[in-house]
């Protein structure tokens, strides 16, 4: 039983002069002493004697899980023999201002690493305050600027901490090849990414071979500007959603057209999904009640495109893309597109307008996208979408986050695997400075 709470406490047995255990209702105490080691004066390295010992220091130290644990550890004193002062000996469990161990500020970092645990959570496990947890963070996280990556990831995540009054987005840059957040900047505006570029030397900028990014015009300028030996490829993903959403709105209004409860109107509204998604056509026929007879999805998807010839160039079009983008090499996407332009241009139907000026605009960017530089995989922002949603998640369990420059640190900790804790005795807070408080005067009546 000795041994196993010595080694519970990772003390060594034979340096114990003293242990009790006292099991409490709300906590169990190890009360501890030490033999007397008789180190040389700090203060002009001569000999010592002993003082006795201090009163017991209370340090929180969970190292059981169900219940609350506490060491009550009495230091020895020392007297210099040459110099007359006196001092403390060493603590093996925490700094001599902490009231906390070690082994707790380890455990309250590890869970720093994991997104799934707020704040909160982890102050309750480990008995401390969120006050507390938010300190060891503040205080024990430092992120260095991470050189940029070769293939780089640009995208955005939707945030009240945007650093402009008219911004409401972050942005998130991504390493796409080692699979790791780089860095989020308070804003995605130009300026801001300007400003970061700015300060990374030119030569380690061009070593950035390949960026993926969305739609949104100033990160194709920006990378044009600062990353002069980069890529640029468009996401696929965002591309045919701007399809999508142009098919969309086909239905939409011829299903705005038609009479509530129509025949037109029940294929538009319950069956959306055969002309919109990829689903299995040929099941096995079910009879539908509206019908009176049996029908598979093919049927069903016959039925709605005969509804109107601008539906059903509409579907087909949308197909021929799909295809193309499933199929497309680096050495036919270029003709490919150009017969697909040309398809849509010559089709007259309005909705696709402005997914017609998206293919003229950026044309280049997404033929870019059917490189396969690394792992034989079209270049996208599949993993900057993918670290997008974590951080939602975050964000989302932690009921809404204000502290920009906290909410950065922790998720670059959590999400890229080069950056380290160090556990130190030196505290500071990256608390947001709020606004001051005005005093308000009672008035006597």
């Amino acid at each position: 039983m000795f041994n196993f709470i010595t080694n519970l406490l990772n003390i060594n047995e034979n340096e114990v002069e003293d242990l009790k255990v006292v099991s409490l209702p709300s906590e169990t105490q190890f009360h501890i002493t030490l033999f007397p080691t008789f180190p040389s004066c700090p203060y002009c390295g001569g000999t010592v004697q002993g003082l006795g010992h201090t009163k017991p220091k209370r340090i929180n130290h969970p190292v059981l899980t169900d219940r609350k644990t506490s060491v009550y550890f009495r230091n020895n004193r020392y007297l210099c023999n040459d110099c007359g002062r006196t001092f403390s000996g060493k603590n093996p469990f925490t700094f001599s201002t902490f009231k906390n161990s070690i082994f707790l500020l380890d455990r309250v970092m590890k869970q720093l690493k994991n997104l799934n645990y707020t704040y909160l959570m982890i102050a309750q496990s480990n008995h401390i305050s969120v006050t507390q947890v938010q300190l060891y963070f503040d205080s024990f996280i430092n992120i260095p600027r991470i050189s940029l990556p070769v293939s780089l990831g640009i995208d955005e995540i939707h945030s009240r901490m945007a650093k402009r009054k008219d911004a409401s987005y972050l942005a998130v840059l991504v390493d796409n090849l080692n699979r790791s957040l780089i860095d989020v900047l308070p804003s995605r505006s130009k300026s801001e990414l300007s400003r970061y570029f700015e300060r990374i030397p030119l030569d380690e900028r061009k070593q950035v071979r390949y960026v993926t990014i969305d739609m949104w015009l100033p990160y194709k300028e920006v990378c044009k500007k600062y990353l002069p030996n980069c890529i640029i490829a468009v996401d696929p993903f965002h591309v045919v959603k701007h399809l999508m959403e142009g098919f969309s709105r086909i239905r939409l209004n011829i299903l705005n057209q038609c009479e509530y409860d129509s025949t037109t109107y029940y294929l538009l509204k319950t069956w959306k999904d055969l002309i919109e998604k990829d689903v299995f056509l040929d099941n096995e026929p079910v009879y539908n009640k509206r019908f009176g007879r049996k029908l598979n999805k093919r049927d069903l998807q016959e039925m709605i495109l005969n509804i109107s010839e601008n539906l059903c160039l509409g579907f087909r079009l949308k197909e021929m893309y799909l295809h193309f983008n499933k199929e497309a090499t680096p050495d036919n996407c270029e003709q490919w597109f150009d017969t697909i332009y040309e398809a849509f241009l010559s089709s007259g139907i309005h909705e696709f307008d402005s997914f017609i000026t998206t293919m003229s605009n950026w044309k280049k960017e997404i033929l870019n996208s059917f490189q396969h530089p690394y792992d034989d995989r079209k270049l996208s922002n599949a993993l900057s979408e993918n670290i997008n949603g974590q951080l939602q998640t975050y964000i989302a369990i932690s009921k809404g986050i204000s502290n920009f420059v906290r909410f950065r640190k922790r998720v670059i900790f959590s999400l890229n695997s080069k950056v380290y804790y160090s556990i130190t005795e030196t505290l500071h807070s990256d608390k947001r400075e709020g606004r001051s408080r005005i005093s308000h005067k009672k008035q006597n009546t």
